[in-house]
């Protein structure tokens, strides 16, 4: 609803029939004080918890909001002929009232423009599990918009996940109790859902508890998952296998090694020859069968145990470390970092070992890659940075009026 255009309506109408003449402030905010005696009246005879359930009944809802309309029309009626601006006016005693009134304590407050917002909500469980933003960013990498909710005792969340800058809003619990972060967090999907119905909303959490919810969700037609924070390791889970295999295969070739010393010791102990034999197929059997487990095994690891038959310890196979990323970084990188950097507003880093760690993180790079130094001189030169000579971070391009060249304000 435009408040203008309501109230240039509101001439209009007036203009139609004649009574500009009557529309003075006196009489319209009498009219005010009647129509507002009128919306009075219908729950006059009612108790408190009668007026709490009064509009479910059509019939009185219907009332209920004609006399609202009714006072409010005659309020921006008398807003107009005063020549009061009512935004202005809201804001300006908003402000005052807040001076007069502190609050008590501090409540989250979402605005509904964030909530509609196309792409992927990732809603995640703070006190359950602890993703870097690297790792949130692997483990759903379409992410529009993050809601982090946590614990009163878990501070900056916003700061940990700075990459995604004004698109984190961190929901700290009202207060302490049990599942009371599970409640918070099932309220603003549906705040999310009602606002934006068309979007992915992903619960990125180890508790299972919140599978009945998100089946029901489902049911109804949301697209909803649960991501827990182990899913997004895959490798470390595989690497531990490879371990546990190592461990075993060096503990049946020493059982080998030792079979085959008990068979060939007692060999020249005797001159009988079919005894010898019969002594030898017994227990040929059994070397076979431990032999042929580990063959799969590559034949440089089998080799590699001593033939005195004292196995060895086994070497781990070396941990193959990521390709190194090229030092070279994009103009296009650079512009993201840039608008980043932009929407941090006061948050940017004010220390260059600060900034290579958000450089770090935007570039998906490893401590030490020189893409990280490449992106930091790109910065610098292009006036979006400067480091002072007492080694401190400013934006000077940030700074600039409209229409200057650096950066991306």
């Amino acid at each position: 609803m435009n408040l203008s255009e309501l109230q240039a309506e509101l001439r209009h109408f007036a203009a139609e029939r004649d009574w500009q003449p009557f529309h003075t402030p006196k009489n319209l905010s009498t009219a005010l004080m009647v129509e507002a005696a009128e919306l009075v009246e219908i729950f006059q005879w009612m108790t408190p918890e009668e007026t709490q359930r009064a509009h479910q009944d059509p019939a009185t809802k219907q009332r209920i909001g004609e006399e609202v309309a009714d006072v409010l029309l005659y309020l921006l009626q008398v807003a107009d002929h005063s020549e009061i601006n009512v935004e202005e006016a809201v804001r300006d005693k908003l402000a005052r009232n807040g001076v007069k009134y502190p609050a008590k304590r501090q409540i989250t407050r979402v605005s509904p423009a964030r909530a509609p917002v196309p792409g992927t909500h990732v809603l995640l469980d703070y006190e359950n599990v602890q993703p870097s933003d690297e790792e949130l960013r692997l483990m759903v990498p379409n992410a529009g918009r993050v809601w982090v909710f946590h614990g009163p005792q878990q501070r900056q969340v916003e700061r940990r996940f700075a990459s995604f800058g004004a698109d984190v809003t961190a929901v700290p619990i009202s207060k302490t109790g049990k599942n009371a972060l599970d409640f918070h967090l099932s309220f603003y999907m549906g705040y999310i859902a009602s606002r934006n119905p068309a979007s992915t909303m992903v619960v990125v959490a180890n508790d299972k508890g919140y599978e009945p919810m998100l089946e029901h969700a489902r049911g109804m037609g949301f697209m909803v998952r649960r991501q827990s924070h182990e899913q997004a390791k895959p490798a470390a889970k595989k690497a531990t296998a490879r371990k546990v295999v190592a461990k075993k295969a060096p503990a049946k070739k020493a059982a080998v090694k030792k079979a085959t010393a008990k068979k060939v010791s007692p060999a020249p102990a005797t001159k009988k020859a079919p005894a010898a034999k019969v002594v030898s197929t017994k227990k040929a059997a059994p070397v076979k069968t431990v032999v042929a487990k580990p063959s799969a095994r590559p034949a440089a690891k089998v080799a590699a145990t001593p033939v005195s038959g004292v196995a060895s310890r086994p070497v781990p196979a070396p941990v193959m470390s990521p390709p190194a990323r090229a030092s070279t970084v994009t103009a296009d990188e650079i512009g993201k970092i840039t608008e980043n950097l932009r929407k941090l507003g006061g948050n940017r880093p004010t220390k260059p070992v600060s900034l290579r760690r958000l450089l770090k993180s935007l570039l998906v790079a490893e401590t030490g890659d020189a893409s990280i130094e490449v992106a930091l001189d790109k910065l610098v030169a292009s006036g979006v940075a400067t480091i002072g000579a007492g080694s401190e971070v400013t934006y000077p391009g940030f700074d600039r009026p409209a229409g200057s060249s650096a950066g991306g304000s």
